[in-house]
């Protein structure tokens, strides 16, 4: 079983995974806006719509950051009893968490169930997850 570098390394993992994760979800926001303008054949104004960018990528850091401590704190402490210590390990439950927890978000929005569309958003957050995941184990592991 793997041990942490210490709680220092632990500390500054939770930020490092936010901020990818958020650094993911801001990424998207920007190609989807750019997509979206083309689409609607306003090549030259595809910029503008670009403002969302840091602000989702701050909301995302805050929701992030929220959910790793609420949520991924208890799911690390049992991986930890199971010994799943494994950078594989933190990468799967950094997807599943995270799209579980988006499905949670949209059924509590009340999102009808058999609208597909939703259910995709949620699965497009397990890219997310995954490298805050991958980032956490890093910090907090080491190689």
């Amino acid at each position: 079983m793997m041990k942490t570098r210490g709680w220092g390394a632990v500390l500054l993992a939770y930020p490092a995974a936010s901020a990818v994760g958020a650094a993911i979800v801001a990424v998207g926001f920007t190609v989807v806006g750019i997509v979206a303008q083309i689409m609607n054949e306003v090549p030259d104004r595809m910029l503008e719509g670009l403002w969302i960018t840091p602000v989702a990528f701050l909301y995302a850091l805050v929701v992030f950051l929220v959910g790793l401590i609420v949520i991924g704190t208890p799911a690390w402490l049992v991986l930890l009893r199971l010994g799943r210590t494994t950078r594989r390990d933190a990468v799967v439950a950094g997807a599943t968490v995270c799209t579980a927890a988006g499905a949670v978000i949209i059924l509590a929005m009340g999102e009808p169930a058999p609208a597909w569309e939703p259910w995709a958003l949620a699965a497009t957050l397990a890219i997310p997850g995954a490298a805050a995941g991958w980032t956490l184990h890093r910090v907090a592991y080491g190689r």
